[in-house]
């Protein structure tokens, strides 16, 4: 795409982002109501130095009650870089709108990529926001004590080139050494009297952590819910008992590090989507994790997020997990939970057992080694359950293993109980064609 459009792109994007809030009724600028405020793109104000006016990407102006005229401006510059955001650009911007709008203007630099060494310390000493923006990414809400849900750490790797990537956001920004997760709540510390001596948005709140049986409790009920039997499950009988709307398409869209996007939940809109791309397993496990954020009322905490394989991979919290990944992983063991029911996957266990003559001879009723006859019986057991919970063969086997029902002592080509259950799908070339 042509380095304007892409431009274009962004500052499209952005506005949406912008209007939608104001269209809910949140605050703008984190104090004032909606009606006091007004959205332009492509804005031109004169100019002073350069005796001609000067246009602007997108711009916020914020009126008084009964005022006409402006008396503060957020004016944002979109630049879509492929490699990190240089320095001189944040200086450049800086000296543009002083110019302009003297000591009366936020400014705040909108890109798609990560800061270049230096351009976050230009940024701080000129009062100025890097604002970080995709629409693949995460949309944070704010926590209702004032904090939010995301650490700063998970929040540096968003911002800086130097930081390991963890996670997209939607949304993620540094002003002033302060990292934020949601543009209300930069454009709230921009507002207050003294944003030297305010205080900072607080990151220490945290997601709950919740246990492996509660999950099981929750999805136990859901399959309940729809009188379920036998079989696979009906993901899609599911989604219309809780209302949820799902959408199966064939787009091919990549997030901003190049990721596949398999799909989408929107918590606002109780709206689910699928890329389909010809993987009954993978979709099916993706349709199951974006139920599970809405069973476990992840949408205190986000107003939209994505699916990428990546996330997929997460089914074990160590004792430094994010909270935000805390989410992916509860998501994953509910979708586990829901496409292999408890109850049912251990009685159709038991009947695969019999009808492969698969007995307790002191090791386990499921055991398998390196030896060919007990390898091909437990292979055909794997490959009839599969088929019939419709799920992956990998998945079926990490089943097992988890709920201890397998003996497995083979010393080549082992199944570990330690591979994440969405490995299955890392293996998985995606079509985009």
């Amino acid at each position: 795409m042509h380095s304007t459009a892409k431009g274009n792109s962004l500052e499209d994007a952005l506005v949406e982002y912008l209007t939608e809030q104001q269209e809910r009724g949140d605050l703008v600028n984190g104090a004032h109501p909606p009606s006091l405020c007004k959205i332009r793109k492509k804005a031109k104000y004169p100019c002073p130095d350069r005796k001609k006016p000067v246009e602007f990407d997108v711009v916020i102006e914020v009126c008084r009650e009964s005022r006409k005229s402006p008396y503060l401006y957020v004016v944002f510059e979109c630049k879509n870089y492929k490699s990190g955001v240089p320095e001189e650009r944040v200086r450049v911007f800086s000296d543009q709108i002083r110019s302009v709008f003297g000591h009366s203007v936020k400014g705040i630099l909108v890109v798609s990529s990560r800061l270049q060494s230096g351009a976050e310390m230009i940024a701080r000493s000129r009062s100025m926001g890097i604002l970080k923006f995709s629409d693949t990414g995460a949309d944070i809400v704010l926590d209702r004590r004032g904090g939010t849900d995301v650490e700063s750490a998970f929040l540096r790797s968003q911002i800086l080139a130097d930081q390991q990537h963890i996670r997209s956001l939607k949304f993620s920004a540094c002003f002033d050494g302060i990292f934020f997760c949601n543009i209300d709540q930069m454009l709230e510390y921009f507002n207050r009297p003294s944003m030297a001596g305010a205080t900072r948005p607080s990151s220490g709140s945290s997601t709950p952590h919740m246990s492996l049986d509660d999950i099981r409790a929750f999805a136990t009920d859901i399959v309940e819910g729809i009188e379920y039997r036998d079989g696979p499950v009906d993901l899609e009988k599911i989604c219309d008992l809780m209302e949820l709307k799902l959408k199966l398409s064939k787009k091919v869209v990549f997030d901003e590090d190049g990721k596949f996007l398999l799909g989408s939940a929107n918590f606002e809109r109780n709206e689910i989507e699928v890329n389909l791309h010809q993987n009954k397993f993978r979709e099916r496990f993706t349709i199951a994790h974006e139920i599970g954020h809405f069973c476990l009322g992840h949408g205190s905490y986000l107003r939209s997020e994505t699916v990428v394989e990546q996330d997929l991979l997460m089914d074990r919290e160590k004792p430094d997990t994010f909270n935000l990944t805390r989410l992916e992983v509860q998501a994953n063991l509910f979708a586990a939970e829901l496409l292999f029911p408890n109850k049912i996957f251990q009685i159709a266990v038991s009947v695969a057992c019999d009808r492969h003559d698969m007995i307790d001879i002191g090791f386990g009723r499921i055991y398998v080694d390196d030896n060919d006859w007990n390898y091909k019986r437990y292979n055909l057991m794997i490959s009839e359950l599969s088929e019939y919970f419709l799920a992956s063969k990998k998945a079926t086997e990490i089943r097992l293993q988890r709920l201890g029902l397998v003996n497995d002592q083979r010393r080549f080509g082992k199944s570990s109980g330690a591979v994440s259950l969405g490995e299955v799908f890392s293996r998985i070339d995606i079509d985009t064609h």
